[in-house]
């Protein structure tokens, strides 16, 4: 009685629904007018029924005789849900379909589609608690997506004539130990290998272009060998644990305009096409010997890794390797144009070449790799920003036909480093800093005319306590503030041709604790944009020039010795001169300053004036006409 209700069922229900799945179009009573099975070729024998539902305590007798009623191409879609008696059930009939669902079947132990050869829309196979086998061995392509996921005892999957796929996941099948797919050619979207607790071999060996490739959180995999496959959008490999080698012998290029694509990963924002090779502790070898363009090229945080041989990259969108503690080399010596690469935290890597890089505004960031004694950028003429920071034992940096650099400049925390000289840089387009290099002597930029542009742009050379040479003789705007401190043996601070600094931000102009100065000039300078205060506090300065300065807000100069010149010859307006130093000003400086005060036409008035020294006879006078004029003039002997 159960089986002619549910045969009722099927019939009354779905039967009304005619699709066509197949690929053919006109043959075989699918949907042409010279079908054989059909005069029209939609009422044929072969027509099959449209939607068929197995659920409920459906037996596999049952099953079996709704499945020979559901024969022909136009059956598309078939839901397994939620069955309980159902053991094992055989659609021998089916060869395309458009939706499969085989879902939470308590005791459903195979699932046999022998003759299916297309998918189209959507296939899941889930939560089948007891399904140890899926056989479609005829399976040629999906269109869809097709899902096989969180079946706990499922142990083989026959997809042995699988040529092309769309989608295809397989993850959390905890018993499966081999994923085959010996026939596959062509991934045009996805495959996702993850989360397989026993699973110790992939077979791809057919595989020869992928869209994306994921392979991750596979415990028990040792290998990865993917012997043919030649082109790449993303191929993603993390947290296999005992992953050891990964053989990409012949891979030789991207060609995905993927945006979007990601792949989970806690520490890094892994997006793009590209090969993300990550977390996987015992991994030593790497074999893409035959790739010239990987997009990214991420290689991060994988314990063992000593072997990887980039030679044949000729260009790539960007470059990480990160946290590698045993890879001793990083080598392009093909490598023409990049836009971004990172060498980070890499304890035991010795060497890194980068002999041909030449264009792609490529953004350089390396720090904490501590037995790297040189960074070289022979030929690289253009940068997109440069961080160079914490390599302990790095004594040389090479970069000597750079020209520009688009973005922030950093040059800190080098223990070794000696000489830090740019020789070709004219232009470096937003912050700029030499900062706490312990060993450093010589800063030297020959051609560098700009820092910034109308954005912020700060000039910081500090704490850098051996170095007594800063050459800038050509730099002549700054676009934002300066900062020079801490350099306790530089002697001289000279600026020939800087002419504006700082911009409409309110930024500093800050020169203090340089141990050794006696002399800051600055003989060209004319501008200095919404800067608050030019604050000087130097030891032993003798001598400043700031000759062609005519505007500035407040001016503050100390010093423990006395000051013996001063040059404010063309001082205009100004809100402060807060000339209270320590050490005292001169006489002839006293009397060169005011008399350029009062000679200011027309009359400053509402100013503040601070001045120690001994004033002359004539000082005093000039002293009581600018109070006169209403200024507040202290002075302090």
């Amino acid at each position: 009685m159960k089986y002619t209700f549910l045969r009722i069922f099927v019939i009354t229900i779905v039967v009304a629904m005619a699709f066509s799945c197949s690929p053919e179009d006109g043959e075989n009573g699918v949907n042409g007018t010279d079908g054989i099975d059909g005069t029209d070729g939609i009422s044929g024998a072969d027509n099959g029924l449209g939607y068929v539902v197995f659920s409920g305590n459906i037996t596999n007798d049952e099953a079996s005789a709704i499945a020979a009623e559901i024969s022909g191409k136009n059956t598309h879609t078939l839901l397994i849900k939620n069955t309980t008696n159902l053991t094992t059930l055989d659609l021998s009939q089916v060869s395309t379909l458009v939706r499969l669902e085989v879902i939470d079947n308590d005791n459903l132990q195979t699932l046999s589609l022998p003759n299916l050869e297309f998918t189209y829309e959507e296939v899941i196979i889930s939560d089948n608690q007891s399904l140890e086998r899926i056989d479609a061995p005829s399976l040629i392509n999906t269109f869809g997506s097709f899902s096989i996921n969180s079946n706990s005892v499922l142990n083989t999957i026959n997809f042995g004539n699988l040529t092309r796929i769309k989608t295809l996941s397989i993850l959390e099948n905890p018993l499966l130990g081999n994923v085959n797919l010996p026939s596959l050619i062509d991934i045009i979207s996805r495959l996702s290998i993850l989360n397989l607790e026993n699973l110790t071999s992939i077979g791809l060996n057919a595989l020869e272009s992928t869209n994306v490739l994921e392979i991750r959180e596979n415990p028990k995999l040792e290998i990865i060998d993917i012997p043919n496959l030649i082109t790449h959008g993303a191929i993603g490999i993390s947290d296999n644990e005992n992953l050891e080698t990964i053989n990409l012998p012949v891979l030789s290029n991207n060609n995905s305009d993927l945006q979007s694509i990601r792949f989970n990963n806690d520490d890094l924002d892994l997006e793009g096409p590209g090969l993300y090779i990550t977390n996987n502790s015992i991994l030593t070898t790497i074999d893409i010997t035959s790739l010239t363009n990987p997009g990214n090229l991420v290689i991060n945080n994988n314990d063992n890794l000593t072997i990887i041989d980039t030679g044949a990259i000729t260009s790539t969108a960007g470059i990480l390797f990160r946290s590698n503690p045993r890879i001793t080399s990083i080598a392009f010596p093909s490598l023409t144009s990049c836009t971004n690469i990172i060498i980070l935290e890499n304890e035991a890597l010795t060497n890194v070449t980068f002999p041909n890089l030449e264009e792609g505004n490529s953004n350089i960031y390396f720090s904490e790799n501590n037995l790297v004694t040189s960074l070289a950028f022979p030929k690289l003429i253009s940068s997109d920003g440069i961080f160079i920071s914490e390599n302990v034992a790095l004594e040389n940096i090479e970069f000597n036909l750079l020209r520009s650099n688009e973005g922030s400049f950093n040059v800190s925390a080098l223990q070794s480093l000696q000489t830090a000289s740019f020789p070709s840089l004219e232009t470096s387009l937003s912050n700029f800093s030499i900062a706490s290099n312990a060993a450093l002597t010589s800063i030297s930029f020959p051609m560098l005319t700009t820092i910034g542009r109308e954005t912020r742009a700060n000039f910081n050379i500090s704490n850098n306590p051996l170095v007594t040479n800063v050459d800038f003789p050509n730099l002549s705007t700054v676009f934002l503030g300066l900062t020079i401190t801490g350099n306790t043996a530089l002697t001289e601070i000279t600026f020939p041709l800087l002419t504006n600094i700082g911009n409409e931000r309110g930024p500093s102009f800050r020169i203090n604790d340089n141990g050794l100065i006696s002399n800051i000039s600055f003989p060209n300078l004319e501008v200095v944009n919404s800067i608050n205060t030019i604050d000087i506090s130097e030891d032993m300065l003798e001598t400043v020039d700031f000759g062609t300065l005519t505007t500035l807000s407040e001016l503050d100069i100390d010093s423990t010795v006395l000051l013996t010149s001063l040059s404010l010859s063309s001082i205009q307006d100004f809100s402060a001169l807060d000339l209270d130093s320590t050490g005292g000003l001169s006489t002839t400086v006293l009397d060169d300053v005011l008399t350029r005060l009062v000679s200011i036409t027309p009359e400053i008035m509402g100013k503040r004036i601070v001045i120690r020294g001994t004033l002359s006879t004539e000082a005093l006078v000039q002293v009581e006409t600018l109070r006169a004029n209403g200024n507040s003039v202290t002075i302090r002997n």
